[in-house]
């Protein structure tokens, strides 16, 4: 009905504007494309048409038009959060790490999901901004309290930073919401070491080797952890 619409008034921005949303929501990206960006013609500052065109161009691999127009829905005034999170996700498949960031943070401040704060977390991480990475990971821990991954997580970047005993604290909180983890046994283990608590750390080791015994350092840490208990038990 739009068409023959549009073949009696070419003009028509209403029914412009519905046959793009039509095909937009078919999938059928480069045709909606050929009519938003009639409409832009006349409405260059229309937020909603520029963040369909961000996505529109996004689908077809046009990350550059597509980061162009994301742009200028968010300069434009659009107020859906899911922008910055598509504007995100295009500026990494672009190579601009520090931009895709900036777009997630954003995006996190607004609604945080435990995908866009463990991208955040990651982040952080590769450039020893610690504390930044601890907040991602408590947040995640906020939004998933029994899940053991949010507490791990938190357990390796205390490491990280040295803090043995937050370290120790936070893997022994993940284990009680996954007790299977061989590698969380593992790490507690190294924890225990660096603390020179070596009981506890061959207990740790030997938990971990109990569950996945392919796991040749824990295997090898066996050993060394009964030689460092007589050690410590007989000192010369």
């Amino acid at each position: 009905m739009y068409e023959k619409v549009l073949k009696i008034a070419p003009g028509d921005r209403d029914a412009i504007l519905r046959l793009a949303d039509i095909e937009y929501k078919n999938k059928q990206y480069d045709k909606a494309i050929r009519l938003y960006e009639k409409i832009l013609k006349d409405a260059p500052k229309n937020a909603s048409v520029h963040a369909n065109l961000g996505f529109a161009y996004g689908e077809m691999k046009k990350y550059k038009v597509s980061a162009d127009h994301y742009e200028k829905a968010t300069r434009y005034g659009i107020k859906d959060h899911q922008i910055h999170y598509n504007l995100a996700y295009t500026y990494d498949r672009m190579g601009k790490a520090r931009d895709s960031i900036d777009e997630y943070e954003r995006y996190a401040a607004k609604r945080p999901t435990v995908e866009v704060l463990n991208i955040l977390a990651d982040y952080y991480i590769s450039g020893k901004h610690y504390e930044k990475a601890i907040r991602a990971y408590k947040g995640m821990v906020a939004l998933q309290p029994r899940k053991a991954a949010g507490y791990s997580s938190l357990g390796y970047v205390y490491g990280l930073k040295n803090d043995v005993d937050k370290e120790i604290e936070y893997y022994k909180i993940s284990l009680k919401y996954d007790a299977e983890d061989d590698h969380v046994y593992l790490n507690l283990g190294e924890a225990y070491e660096k603390k020179g608590m070596y009981q506890e750390a061959m207990k740790a080791y030997t938990r971990a080797y109990g569950l996945n015994p392919d796991l040749s350092k824990a295997a090898k840490k066996i050993p060394q952890m009964k030689i460092r208990i007589l050690q410590q038990q007989n000192p010369e």
